[in-house]
């Protein structure tokens, strides 16, 4: 990590390391880009994140999304003209360019990642494989039979039966259920209901949370929640 350092030498850096390290700078700088659209950010203090796979970010105060940036496959340059540190991002196709000029870097860091195994606790296969194994979760009595039942019309989360033998469709979120989820959940049980040849078929929506909006569906459909917060290991 180095403060405040030369110009000329974060431009060295950059462009020896742009392939090897995740690059992090603090700087005072104007940015412009060029391409489907164009873009500006006058003057002032940002974050500036480029990747080995050639990603560049520019962040600013706020949203967690960059206000600026190059995808992976871009071509990073740097240069310093006259006492101005400019910094080049090139995307071929589609042709995209992103230029930041800045008078003054506060911060430059350079750190070796290594990208490791990816896991995602908390996901809806998470929250299938949980009541799988604890069926009582949704109801006493519930006996699951089926995980990613594929059908014509999609994926069904989980199907199994009630206490009193009746099917049960359940589609799983792992954050707020909206409208959409409600949808979804009808076409199941009614594809289920035809496929089937029955009509006790029962709908239960799994989520933390529900807008009422898609409370309001359920209603309309006859189809029910059940409120599950997604298994932390």
């Amino acid at each position: 990590m180095y403060t405040e350092p030369e110009l000329e030498f974060v431009a060295k850096f950059l462009n020896t390391y742009r392939s090897t390290y995740v690059i992090v700078l603090f700087l005072a700088c104007e940015v412009n880009y060029e391409g489907r659209a164009r873009a500006s950010l006058s003057y002032g203090d940002r974050l500036l994140i480029t990747k080995p796979d050639g990603t560049l970010l520019i962040h600013e105060n706020r949203k967690r999304e960059p206000t600026i940036w190059n995808p992976p496959g871009s071509t990073l340059y740097a240069t310093v003209d006259n006492n101005i540190l400019v910094i080049k991002s090139i995307r071929r196709n589609p042709p995209e360019t992103v230029v930041v000029e800045s008078p003054c870097v506060y911060l430059l860091l350079g750190a070796r990642c290594v990208a490791g195994e990816f896991k995602l606790w908390g996901s809806e296969k998470d929250m299938v494989e949980y009541v799988f194994r604890n069926p009582s979760l949704i109801e006493e009595g519930f006996r699951p039979l089926h995980r990613e039942l594929k059908t014509l019309v999609g994926e069904i989360d989980l199907v199994g039966v009630d206490a009193r033998g009746n099917l049960v469709v359940l589609e799983f979120k792992r954050s707020t259920a909206g409208p959409e989820a409600a949808h979804q959940l009808q076409r199941y049980v009614e594809y289920i209901k035809h496929e089937r040849g029955v009509e006790n078929v029962r709908g239960i929506l799994v989520a933390p949370s529900i807008t009422p909006s898609a409370y309001r569906l359920l209603t309309k459909y006859g189809l029910e929640y059940r409120k599950l917060e997604p298994p932390r290991h």
